[in-house]
């Protein structure tokens, strides 16, 4: 459980066959009940922050300790190449759920690790796709990029978070 923790430490999910690989097991660990297991270990107190997600055919673990829920599906739909949607999806969550944009910047980080231009290459995609036609992308004062969607935000509000600097009338 350890190395669970371990990846998760460093924003990773982790496969049976990757920990078994880790921890220099030669045959591939036992796969049948892999939830039966899951659940019998989870109900031990120290192992209860080990949690589990399939995704294609796998089931993948990491540690609430480190991560938290809608990052994992996010690294999940990542892997599996959903990337726009889990933009488009991570977008509209910040803009209807919690009146907030989405900074551009979050690209350049797990899960998503894009480099400029694939950040570029997105930006197009999303803005070419019918589906997203209500994800816009614009630039604050600073020149920072962000995204909203108009579903929850209009243009003029979203410039205005973009813009906010908590620190503008402290003290």
């Amino acid at each position: 459980m350890k190395y669970i923790r371990l990846f998760s430490q460093h924003g990773r999910l982790v496969t049976l066959p990757q920990l078994a690989a880790v921890i220099g097991q030669e045959a591939e660990p036992e796969e049948d009940d892999v939830v039966g297991q899951y659940i019998q270990l989870i109900l031990a107190p120290e192992f209860a922050d080990i949690c589990m997600r399939p995704s294609v055919e796998e089931h993948y673990f990491f540690s609430s300790k480190h991560i938290v829920e809608s990052y994992a599906d996010r690294w999940l739909a990542i892997r599996r190449g959903e990337t726009l949607a889990t933009l488009a999806s991570q977008v509209r969550e910040a803009s209807c759920r919690h009146n907030a944009v989405l900074e551009a910047s979050v690209l350049g980080y797990k899960p998503y690790e894009l480099d400029r231009e694939g950040q570029d290459a997105l930006r197009e995609q999303l803005a070419a796709d019918p589906d997203y036609c209500d994800v816009a992308y614009a630039t604050n004062a600073a020149g920072e990029g962000y995204f909203y969607s108009t579903r929850g935000l209009n243009a003029g509000y979203a410039k205005v978070l973009a813009d906010y600097d908590p620190d503008e009338w402290s003290c």
